[in-house]
């Protein structure tokens, strides 16, 4: 018994010796060392495996990243070529020495029609996200200035003589995309020179006896107009969310202008419109044009927002071109799919309106004829079966090819408002305490015969 306990206890002094020897080595490591570093070197002394393993996760936490989380690839538009050298075709063939579009090289006068257009391709081009040089694109939009006079779109040689119907819609329209594109700071193109001018178009154009866009001194008034109307009013009414300018209200100047060709370019028996009527035999003249079809839906489509009330809908209208103007191939003729007047407007136009109006399906198959046949020499030909290359058909070739990415976006900014005016609407707003009042005497007349009972 007793030997036992002198075993423990030489096996305690055993460990108590092992002990301080230990604490000795200990202490001189520390004192091998100054301050931080004593510290740091007795730590990685001492825990080499925590060490390792602490460097192991550094390295890994650095070096992972870099091997296996690599950033996604800049993805560059298919299309941005096409758009680059068609650009650089305009500039160099249909470009005066001031920037200006003109026809062709022989006639090198400036056209106010192009300067419109081009503008609006610019501007589309640009929203749709192709790289292009910011300051050349805000030059090429603010050139639509230089066909103004006194709020009002003229010829580029005469500033006295207006244009079309057409073209001073089309310009107002042109206005409010290139506001859009241009950075808020530009002063260029205005809010109050916008509206000014669409008052001014309106003055000079609305005939308060028929309530249709007429020229003045004409016996008669166009289908295409009418809709090139509607379609600016509705844009305006949906993009700026104002419901009236100097006494204009743009619902009830949309409704009007709907009945105007309800009355005067529709057919009820066979739901046809018509593309002029005569105000001096009171008859509607020759059947819409594809032009005038394609002009109508989007306005319609855009008018629809704004709950209008029409005979038919636009997605109606849309069908009825695909069936009577548009072939196998998806080309869009100009009077039925037998003829031989297939235009790179039309196309481009049937592109842009199919991708606005969410028909996205026959906007990509329109869009790919055009790619596959008036795509040449770095440029877009005018017309099918011809090798025309001209300032217009390179804008419209733009037009197309800008519409799969600018519709998503102006969709968007259009139904802002088309909601709010769902919400704030006056006759809801009117509505809903009428609604709320009947229920309530219902609700109390329920309760009352309850009691009775």
């Amino acid at each position: 018994m007793k030997k036992q306990k002198l075993d423990d206890s030489l096996s305690e002094i055993k460990k108590a010796r092992e002990y301080l020897k230990e604490s000795q080595k200990n202490l001189a490591r520390l004192k091998s060392g100054k301050g931080v570093k004593r510290k740091f070197h007795f730590l990685l002394q001492e825990n080499k495996v925590l060490v390792i393993l602490l460097s192991l996760m550094l390295i890994s936490s650095i070096v992972l990243p870099v091997v296996f989380l690599i950033p996604d690839p800049i993805i560059r538009d298919p299309m941005q070529e096409s758009v680059d050298t068609t650009i650089n075709l305009i500039l160099t063939n249909f470009t005066d020495g001031s920037g200006l579009p003109i026809l062709n090289e022989t006639l090198q006068t400036p056209s106010s029609e192009l300067l419109i257009l081009s503008s609006l391709a610019y501007a589309l081009i640009s929203q749709a996200g192709f790289e292009h040089d910011q300051a050349d694109f805000q030059s090429k939009i603010s050139q639509i200035i230089n066909t103004l006079e006194n709020d009002t779109f003229v010829t580029y040689n005469n500033r006295s003589e207006p244009l079309s119907i057409f073209y001073q819609f089309l310009g107002i329209y042109t206005l409010l995309q290139s506001k859009i594109t241009l950075p808020s700071s530009s002063e260029v193109i205005s809010s109050t020179m916008i509206q000014n001018i669409l008052v001014k178009t309106l003055e000079s154009y609305l005939s308060n006896e028929r309530y249709l866009i007429i020229q003045p001194i004409s016996n008669s008034s166009y289908l295409i107009d009418q809709s090139m109307a509607i379609w600016v009013l509705a844009t305006y009414k949906l993009l700026t969310g104002n419901s009236w300018v100097h006494g204009y209200y743009f619902e009830d100047l949309i409704q009007g202008l709907l009945n105007g060709v309800s009355d005067l370019f529709f057919n009820s028996t066979y739901y046809t419109l018509y593309h002029e009527y005569d105000h001096s035999t009171n008859e509607s003249r020759n059947y819409a044009l594809v032009e005038d079809l394609i002009f109508f839906t989007v306005a319609l489509s855009r008018a629809e927002r704004l709950s209008t009330y029409f005979e038919s809908s636009s997605s109606y209208y849309h069908q009825q071109i695909i069936n009577n103007f548009v072939d196998a191939e998806w080309f869009v003729h100009s009077i039925n799919t037998s003829d031989q007047e297939v235009y790179i407007k039309n196309q481009a136009l049937f592109t842009l309106i199919s991708y606005l109006m969410n028909f996205g399906n026959v906007g990509s198959e329109v869009r790919n004829e055009i790619i596959e046949s008036f795509s040449m020499n770095k440029g877009f030909i005018e017309k099918v079966g011809e090798e025309d290359i001209t300032c217009e058909s390179c804008l419209y070739g733009l037009v197309a090819l800008a519409s799969t990415n600018w519709s998503v976006i102006e969709n968007d900014r259009e139904y802002v408002n088309m909601i709010t005016d769902a919400t704030l609407s006056p006759f809801y707003v009117i509505l809903t305490p009428i609604m709320i009042v009947f229920i309530i005497k219902i609700w109390r007349r329920k309760i009352v015969v309850k009691r009775r009972w």
